[in-house]
């Protein structure tokens, strides 16, 4: 009778007024926080910045009313031309990065290859060395009067083929990051049922592609506009070869003379339009990513697979030319100049030196610059990996306020981190907002240019987690937050990891930011670095570049260490046990 009183009750008109009511408020609660951070983050300082592009006198910097010749003059052929480098440049890199990420991931989460731990150190190695690190270091290699001498393959890497190479391995880190997470979430069963059906390695490979599929397009959404965003390649070994990219046209509007505000701001409408393809791939992704939902709350987690002795050399001599392509390059030219007194008399036992690494240690500034910088790092990055859930969450919901959000995020990491730190200082240099010049606003910064990268690679793992989760979660009375303590996030203990290591590395060496924003009197890490270099002292700053990268690169794997060993079994995605 007390079933049936309340089954009555339910169907009463004002009851079911009031339960819509109910719903449509928790509804609107679950959007209200992160719609006013995105709009506090994203949407006020970018539009602040974008609105000069026809109000050029908005906030006093000009003259003038409304006025569209900031379009005309982006639409030269200068502006054009390096609109379109970038739009192809940054699509090869992302196939690039993509493939090679996908690779690596398998090779590492899914086989029993010999030195994959340190195949993983490498690529986070990789992930921290700036960009414009690792295209100095092409060009003191190859550059004439370089330390190698052959010109067929500086007329190859010192052009837009290099540019486009550089870039794909610089970005691969993310790639590889979104997608190991999505290997290890296929079921055992998948792999199994191929065997049983007689289907061969490359036809199940070929499967588990398509079960991965969310995560290949976040990839590649994630390595193409990083790509396209990117300043570091863009201002040294794309700039050296005259090949001109979107941001360093961006880039000369604001730091040549006479400033041009509105015109870099009409060049970032264009650069926005360059990014629209990867989120309209991501976007029909999203709309059928229940076909892709394969881990059950009966999935045995995968079995690393014994490779052939002839598959094993292949993978591992792959990953050796990766390294040494992505990490040699750089750590050798590095080495070159940190490490000797002449760069002309090479490594001469009379030549080696390590005054440059005693002038860094010396340096107490420099280690307070580190120590800031890691402490931001810190913060920020799991600011950005909460309100990123969060926004994940959200993204996986039907309806055009999910796409909305879908397209500003991609859209923030098309734009270089140069303008958005632009939009930062015309939105909150204000008398009635007043955060210039301080660390929070340093943090919103380092916080909105992490989110997009957080969100998307968590955006797979999530996708993974299959309703009958939370239908057995409910049938066990487990309240929606419990939901989530106890069942969820164990289960995106590794992913939720990953995303922070690696926005907490990435924000420790960002420039763009750093630059305009970073209080007086506390500079980061990345402005000594480019205080070294506009001292001329190039040797010095190579010296602190490997300090810094090691330092990091050693935080990252004791935490790494750290995580395997005192965290619990069930909280590490990768090590749930089998059913007895």
């Amino acid at each position: 009778m007390a079933a049936a009183s309340e089954t009555l009750r339910l169907k009463t008109p004002v009851s079911g007024m009031v339960f819509r009511g109910l719903a449509s408020f928790r509804f609107g609660a679950t959007w209200t926080l992160p719609a006013v951070a995105v709009v506090l983050l994203v949407v006020y300082p970018l539009l602040s910045f974008l609105a000069l592009a026809v109000w050029p006198g908005l906030f006093g910097q000009g003259s003038g009313g409304f006025s569209l010749q900031p379009f005309a003059e982006a639409l030269n052929g200068y502006n054009i031309e390096a609109l379109f480098n970038s739009l192809w440049i940054s699509l090869g890199a992302g196939v690039i990065g993509t493939a090679t990420g996908a690779w690596l991931a398998w090779v590492t989460a899914r086989t029993r290859l010999p030195g994959a731990r340190l195949i993983e150190l490498g690529i986070w190695l990789v992930l921290l060395l700036p960009s414009y690190f690792m295209a100095i270091g092409w060009q003191t290699l190859l550059a004439p009067g370089g330390l190698l001498n052959l010109p067929w393959l500086a007329s190859i890497v010192l052009g837009p083929i290099g540019v486009m190479f550089v870039l794909g391995l610089k970005f691969m880190p993310f790639a590889y990051l979104t997608l190991v997470s999505s290997w290890k979430g296929l079921p055992e069963e998948i792999d199994e049922a191929g065997r049983v059906h007689g289907l061969g390695g490359l036809t199940r490979i070929r499967l588990a592609l398509r079960l991965i599929a969310p995560g290949l397009a976040a990839a590649f959404a994630i390595v193409y506009a990083e790509a396209l965003s990117d300043f570091g390649v863009a201002a040294t070994l794309a700039a050296g070869v005259n090949f001109p990219l979107a941001t360093y046209a961006i880039y000369s509007a604001i730091s040549s003379q006479p400033l041009d505000f509105p015109l870099a701001a009409a060049a970032s409408w264009l650069l926005i339009v360059l990014v629209l393809p990867a989120v309209w791939l991501q976007a029909r992704i999203n709309r059928h990513a229940g076909r892709y939902s394969v881990l059950t709350g009966r999935a045995r987690p995968p079995r690393p697979r014994r490779l052939r002795p002839a598959h094993t050399l292949l993978h591992l001599g792959g990953a050796v030319i990766f390294l040494l392509l992505a990490l040699g390059v750089p750590l050798i030219a590095a080495a070159g100049l940190s490490l000797v007194k002449d760069p002309n008399l090479g490594f001469a036992p009379g030549n080696l030196t390590l005054e440059y690494y005693a002038r860094v240690f010396q340096a107490s500034s420099v280690f307070g610059a580190l120590l800031y910088s890691a402490r931001m790092a810190v913060l920020s990055g799991l600011a950005a990996v909460v309100l990123g859930l969060a926004l994940t969450v959200l993204l996986l919901h039907r309806g055009g306020l999910a796409r909305l959000l879908d397209w500003a995020l991609l859209t923030i990491m098309a734009l270089p981190g140069l303008i958005l730190a632009a939009g930062y200082i015309f939105a909150y240099n204000q008398p009635w907002l007043p955060l210039y010049g301080g660390s929070p606003l340093l943090g919103m910064a380092y916080l909105t240019g992490a989110l997009p990268a957080a969100s998307r690679m968590l955006l797979g793992p999530v996708g993974q987690q299959h309703r009958s989760l939370h239908e057995a979660a409910q049938v066990h009375g487990l309240t929606r937050w419990r939901q989530w303590l106890r069942v969820r996030l164990p289960l995106l203990a590794t992913p939720l990891l990953f995303a922070w290591l690696l926005t907490s590395s990435h924000i420790v060496f960002e420039l763009p930011a750093s630059e305009l924003l970073y209080p007086p009197g506390s500079p980061p890490l990345a402005v000594a670095l480019i205080a070294y270099l506009h001292g001329y002292q190039y040797a010095t700053e190579a010296a602190l570049q490997i300090v810094s990268v090691l330092i990091v690169g050693g935080a990252v794997l004791l935490i790494r260490w750290l995580f395997a060993r005192l965290v619990p079994a069930a909280w590490r995605r990768e090590t749930l046990r089998r059913p007895a």
